[in-house]
């Protein structure tokens, strides 16, 4: 078999597995389209925005930083104006990434630094995918076309302050840098990630866990001592915060845990520049594909990502509200790369299934394909 073209998983079903595998990603797949044409669909696109959201209050804070006010005095004076609810630390946001750009000489450079680390997930992901593959460049080349759909958030007009996008871009290069054997560079990734944005830390507990495993020490202490280091900072935000929190502060209507289930997910999925400017059902389809293309990823750089992947979807399905739509850009570039598995993933799933059309019904072909 040529370099490059390594069967997935499903290869080693055997017939009744794979075709009990293809009636569940049939009815799974109508079920979730089902989701999307019914009112149980959530999301934020097409509804009206109630008040002027976040991105503008993150722009306001780095305005007044730059001023010369300090950070968490500008988020309190900024969440209270505009009626955010305070009683949780958990509503205010970690200082690093405002921080850095109110400081910045000029905001947008900002924006420069997340495209210049967006291109380097580009051709991270090129090189990762490109050691497995070989010769054959065509997935590697697929994988960089459909990153443009979540990645385009860099470069629109005032996204980049959104901390949420900073974080998708550093877990999906962490995981391009053990793609291509850099675990060093993977634990810089993910431990900036985890700076960004308190979400990240699943990954990093993930990965940690993984070091340990496979009795990486070195490794398993550089996630060590950056995860201890976090706890430091993440100490010193709460106590910064609950410093500030009023005893008459308002609180969130409704709890984090709001169990949306496959709507949620759906909707987190659709964070993609391409995916909001279609009708949902599409979102559906594309997120099916990508799990199918990840359970049948067998490869190192597969099972890391998918694995990732299956750790956020699960979580989405039990907590976040409906404006929380916005975490999907944590996952949207890994997703990319479950979409590309797909085309290997079904015709080895069909392969294994014995499966060929005659005449008008599609039935068993009575022999068994095997790998060369």
């Amino acid at each position: 078999m040529p370099h490059g073209s390594h069967p997935t998983g499903y290869a080693r079903l055997t017939p009744f597995q794979a075709r009990a595998v293809l009636a569940a990603l049939l009815l799974t797949t109508a079920l979730f389209v089902g989701i999307t044409l019914s009112p149980l669909a959530r999301g934020q696109v097409g509804k009206p925005l109630v008040g002027a959201g976040d991105l503008a209050l993150y722009r306001a804070e780095i305005d007044r930083i730059r001023t010369g006010e300090g950070y968490y005095q500008a988020a309190a004076e900024e969440l209270s104006s505009r009626g955010y609810p305070t009683r949780s630390v958990f509503n205010w946001r970690t200082p690093l990434p405002t921080w850095l750009i109110g400081h910045l000489p000029d905001p947008m450079f900002g924006k420069v630094l997340l495209c210049l680390l967006a291109a380097a997930l580009i051709l991270l992901s090129f090189e990762a995918l490109s050691r497995e593959e070989g010769s054959a460049l065509a997935r590697p080349a697929a994988c960089v076309a459909l990153l443009s759909g979540p990645l385009m958030f860099c470069l629109l007009d005032g996204l980049y302050v959104s901390p949420c996008l900073w974080c998708g871009v550093f877990l999906a290069l962490s995981i391009c840098a053990y793609g291509i054997h850099r675990p060093g560079w993977a634990v810089a990734a993910g431990l900036a990630a985890v700076f960004l944005r308190e979400l990240a830390l699943p990954y990093c507990v993930f990965a940690a866990a993984h070091a340990c495993w496979r009795r990486q020490w070195k490794e398993l202490a550089a996630w060590g001592m950056g995860l201890l280091a976090w706890l430091v900072f993440f100490g010193l935000h709460w106590l910064q915060v609950a410093a500030l929190i009023h005893p008459d502060a308002r609180a969130h209507e409704q709890g984090w845990m709001q169990f949306g289930g496959a709507a949620f997910v759906i909707a987190t999925a659709q964070m993609n520049g391409y995916l909001l400017l279609l009708p949902q059902w599409v979102t559906a389809l594309y997120f099916m594909a990508a799990m199918l293309g990840f359970a049948g990823w067998h490869t190192p750089l597969g099972q890391r990502a998918g694995l990732t992947v299956a750790l956020f979807v699960t979580a989405f399905g039990f907590v976040g509200q409906e404006f929380n739509q916005y975490w999907g850009t944590l996952i949207a570039p890994l997703l990319c790369f479950g979409v590309v598995r797909f085309p290997a993933s079904l015709a080895d799933l069909w392969r294994a299934a014995e499966l060929r059309v005659q005449g008008s019904g599609v039935q068993g072909s009575g022999f068994r394909v095997q790998d060369s």
